[in-house]
């Protein structure tokens, strides 16, 4: 089971949440979709940081302004979102686990 946290800086705990079954299969499909590109930096200097991922107990994917993180271990691959298709697909699934405040925070570095 995959499970989802929205990396926020919201002075609060982190929200997490787990996807179905079929949006597991589907986050996959984004995922294996997605261009690979170069070593990639994921840059942290706002509210919102990002999605992160669980995938397995070996597989965590680090999702950020375009930029797809993938770690195994201490391997790292990294994909391109350049449309935000797998950030606002993630926050999609999350919007009922999220306050208010947090999915606006979001939309707002989504669409900006």
């Amino acid at each position: 089971m995959i499970k989802v946290e929205l990396d926020i800086n919201s002075g609060k705990p982190n929200p997490r949440w787990k996807l179905t079954p079929g949006d597991e299969a589907q986050l996959h499909g984004l995922i294996a979709a997605a261009p690979r590109a170069a070593v990639a930096e994921i840059e942290n200097h706002s509210e919102y940081r990002g999605f992160v991922a669980q995938l397995s107990d070996e597989e965590t994917l680090r999702v950020h302004r375009g930029v797809m993180e993938i770690a195994r271990g201490d391997q790292r691959s990294y994909r391109t979102d350049d449309d935000r298709a797998v950030e606002r697909w993630l926050l999609a699934t999350g919007r009922p686990s999220l306050e208010p405040g947090d999915y606006q925070t979001v939309v707002a570095a989504l669409w900006d």
